[in-house]
């Protein structure tokens, strides 16, 4: 099973803990911010608000990434990279457009499920669209802002999926 291998492998170890300590830091991030009133809600919805988010994000994010690069931990630094770039990209873009980041992630990593296990990965884009559903009928998003969030995911995704099979075809990438 896949968690016999955190026994073996030290990185992947580091891969595990550095994103829950990111997921952590972020979800406590949000939560102070929330409750110290700089943000209307725990999802950041106010376009306003998130010029303070993505920073946070892309920091932490960013360290992570570095963490995992230093360890040499595989593939796998190579999907936080791409997911810092994606949310580099969605930050951008919140300049001119409130881009869902619920469908840009939830997309973005349906992707990659799909490329490791085809049956899981159907289900995961279909929670995808789920979650990019629910978002519209909590009325945090428009129909355009829920596109450009699930067509940046699956950009995402798919360059990972690709970059991922090329890496693994030719042995490189580790």
């Amino acid at each position: 099973m896949a968690w016999q291998k955190l026994d073996d492998d030290p990185t992947a170890k580091w891969s595990l803990g550095s994103v829950a300590t990111m997921a952590a830091l972020i979800g406590i991030w949000s939560f102070r911010q929330t409750y110290r009133g700089a943000y209307s809600n725990l999802d950041v919805s106010q376009q306003k608000e998130r010029q303070s988010f993505y920073p946070v994000l892309l920091v932490v994010l960013g360290l992570a990434t570095g963490v995992l690069f230093w360890q040499q931990a595989g593939l796998v630094r190579y999907g936080l990279l791409t997911a810092w770039l994606l949310l580099l990209t969605c930050y951008v873009i919140n300049f001119w457009l409130k881009i869902s980041l619920h469908a840009a992630l939830s997309f973005f990593l349906a992707c990659v499920v799909l490329y490791m296990y085809a049956t899981w990965g159907v289900l995961a884009l279909l929670l995808a669209t789920v979650v990019a559903a629910s978002r519209l009928v909590l009325q945090r998003h428009t129909v355009p802002e829920l596109v450009a969030g699930a067509l940046a995911g699956v950009a995402a995704g798919g360059g990972l999926v690709w970059f991922l099979a090329h890496a693994t075809a030719n042995g490189t990438g580790s």
